[in-house]
């Protein structure tokens, strides 16, 4: 049976929300928290599959919850409930796999589907419970002051936000939008919430939703000239490869998504991605953990594939390869090579226990068929 934990502060509100759900999803166990320092607590003390959390409340607010979550490895699904929220910036976050947005006062069928809709997808495997991106954006939905101490391993970076605008950055040396543009593409974060800094320089003039967007872009073209750089190492025709590297454009992104959904339904599936081994480029990808980026794992997988085809056409072999395996103590890693894109592989990861290699090679020969580039 699931479980959804309800957070907010006001008692009458908390108890008629569950009750009203519980009548209209009987079969999910509901518990409640009145802050989330009580939320954390309840959450160490069971699993809980979904969140829905108020953002102001006394002791701890949504805000400090969810910066605490997102140091876990493993998080529920999150639904945050908000005086500001929208259908559009609803559609958007909910495309990020982040979070999603209520609006206050709430409807008790809106509620309703959101949680179904979060336990499908958590059922699937590859809902995660919130990002930077999506944490960040919520900052600017709800006009929030504050300031950020974001660390990923060794570096520590700050934002500064003043009523939902990100005003300044700074990280060692770097200041503004170029702090900015290296701080929200990290990947593991951990984040400190402090009260607003007074007289704050402004470095920042950009919008939030355009950082993201430019920083992300930036990281891809970063990423598409490091393998690219390392394929002319290895191509047999550097000039002429250099002038057909392909870009995301050139694909079928729907047709990508419903593949890596489709491999997500694998039994023991941990994420999966499609990547373009002569160009180092990820096309998509789905599942993981905060300390597990499938992203980056396609990526550097890339370079045993390049080993690999090196070694062919050093030996010479008139062969084909259909797939790589990979074991480790407690998964299954899998290279499937796509027939009618010889230079697109799936990465898959399955974890051993409830993983079945038979099956899920016949799965993915039957995904790889359907799946147009």
């Amino acid at each position: 049976m699931s479980t959804v934990l309800i957070v907010d502060d006001e008692q009458f509100f908390l108890d008629s929300v569950v009750s009203g759900l519980s009548a209209m999803l009987p079969d999910i166990t509901f518990i409640q928290a009145n802050h989330g320092e009580q939320a954390l607590e309840k959450l160490t003390q069971q699993p809980v599959d979904v969140l829905v959390t108020d953002l102001k409340m006394p002791v701890m607010d949504g805000f400090q919850l969810l910066s605490r979550l997102m140091q876990w490895e493993t998080t529920p699904a999150v639904i945050v409930m908000t005086a500001f929220g929208t259908a559009d910036i609803e559609r958007d976050v909910r495309n990020l796999g982040a979070i999603d947005y209520i609006e206050k006062p709430i409807d008790l069928p809106t509620l309703t589907n959101s949680i179904r809709r979060a336990l499908e997808r958590r059922a699937g495997g590859y809902l995660r419970g919130i990002n930077l991106a999506g944490f960040l954006q919520l900052l600017v939905l709800e006009q929030k002051s504050c300031r950020l101490v974001i660390r990923q391993g060794q570096q520590r970076g700050e934002l500064c936000f003043e009523q939902g605008n990100l005003v300044h950055a700074v990280l060692d040396d770097l200041q503004g939008e170029a702090a900015a543009h290296a701080i929200v593409t990290w990947v593991s974060p951990e984040i400190a919430l402090h009260p607003p800094v007074k007289n704050v320089p402004q470095t920042i003039h950009t919008s939030l939703d355009q950082l993201l967007l430019d920083a992300h872009q930036m990281l891809d073209e970063q990423r598409r000239d490091t393998w690219k750089a390392l394929d002319l190492e290895i191509s047999p025709d550097a000039s002429s490869h250099a002038q057909s590297v392909p870009t995301k454009e050139t694909y079928d992104m729907g047709n990508i998504k419903e593949s890596l959904m489709a491999i997500m339904d694998i039994e023991g599936c941990i994420g999966a991605a499609l990547a373009d081994w002569k160009s180092g480029m990820c096309l998509g990808s789905i599942g993981g953990t905060s300390s597990y980026n499938l992203e980056v794992a396609a990526a550097s997988n890339t370079e045993v594939v390049r080993a690999k085809m090196k070694v062919v056409a050093h030996l010479n072999l008139k062969e084909t390869i259909e797939d790589i395996f990979i074991t480790l103590d407690t998964q299954y890693h899998i290279i499937w090579f796509v027939k009618n894109a010889p230079n697109l592989f799936f990465y898959v990861a399955i974890r051993k226990g409830p993983g079945n290699l038979a099956l899920a090679r016949y799965k993915l020969s039957q995904i790889e068929s359907n799946l147009t580039v």
